[in-house]
């Protein structure tokens, strides 16, 4: 699959919101006393490193280096 340089930038930005919630939401998980709330943090930071996982593999199939998580 060949990507344009504009999808290629356009899942780079996306790849780094991802990045970034995926930051908060673990945040969250740390700072919170509630297991329950705990655990709902934990199960949407996977979902987010799912979606980071599924847009790095786009941007290796169009031939791309995807950035990394800093």
């Amino acid at each position: 699959m060949e990507l344009t340089n504009k999808e290629k930038m356009l899942l780079e930005d996306q790849l780094q919101a991802e990045y970034l919630c995926i930051s908060k939401y673990k945040s969250y998980e740390t700072q919170a006393v509630d297991p329950e709330i705990k655990y709902i943090f934990n199960m949407v930071y996977k979902q987010e490193q799912q979606h980071a996982n599924a847009i790095k593999d786009l941007l290796i199939q169009g031939g791309f280096e995807p950035p990394q998580q800093q």
